[in-house]
């Protein structure tokens, strides 16, 4: 972990990761949108609070333990697309009405928070991004692999709270531009709805294919 050649990689790595657009993305820019600058920054610290749990879990090994367990990596699959799809048919529920977006369901901070850390939670990926890419940056004979993974993990929520916390902060002045047309709410709500409720199906395809390869 001394060389910092190993850092800049895992650098490199994890903002390659970050900014592809993913579930955590789809939450911040929903928050932001729906609830200003309080929700969407509430929404990167839900989803910075998760992924600090994925490090603490690969640290002690409990993500290596997930990540083994094919049945249940499914259910976490199953559970986080559903979570997504139930997020985005709230959004359409809500956007039935022409309404101001400060009347048109606005986001809450806390819940904004909510949705961020369970959202990350329920991603598989996560558990296999811990499995999978940290092992290749901890190196035998160093400080502990613990140890490691938590330096490598402090690195990662250094690079992810910034870009994060831009789009978030992007997004909400988008919504403040766009406050004062009168339809603002509904086709804010009704645009997200339908991205989660994409997102949401397309990670349920996703593991349904895997597990009917996980059955051949």
């Amino acid at each position: 972990m001394s060389d910092p050649l190993i850092l800049w990689a895992f650098a490199a790595a994890a903002v390659a990761i970050v900014i592809v657009p993913g579930a955590d993305m789809a939450i911040i820019l929903t928050s932001a949108l729906g609830g200003g600058r309080a929700a969407g920054l509430a929404a990167v610290g839900g989803i910075c609070m998760g992924a600090a749990t994925h490090i603490a879990f690969s640290a002690i090994g409990i993500s290596a333990l997930v990540a083994a367990s094919p049945v249940a990596l499914a259910l976490l699959g199953w559970a986080g697309a559903a979570y997504i799809v139930w997020l985005g048919a709230g959004f359409l529920r809500s956007s039935g009405a022409a309404l101001p977006l400060a009347a048109a369901g606005r986001i809450a901070p806390a819940e904004a928070w909510r949705r961020g850390v369970t959202t990350n939670l329920l991603n598989p990926k996560a558990y296999l991004f811990m499995l999978v890419v940290f092992p290749q940056f901890i190196r035998a004979g160093g400080w502990p692999a613990g140890v490691q993974a938590l330096v490598l993990g402090a690195l990662l929520l250094a690079i992810a709270v910034p870009i994060y916390s831009g789009l978030a902060l992007a997004a909400a002045q988008a919504g403040q531009a766009l406050v004062r047309r009168p339809e603002t709410g509904r086709i804010i709500n009704r645009g997200a709805g339908l991205v989660l409720v994409a997102l949401g199906l397309a990670l349920a395809a996703g593991q349904a294919i895997e597990t009917l390869e996980g059955l051949k």
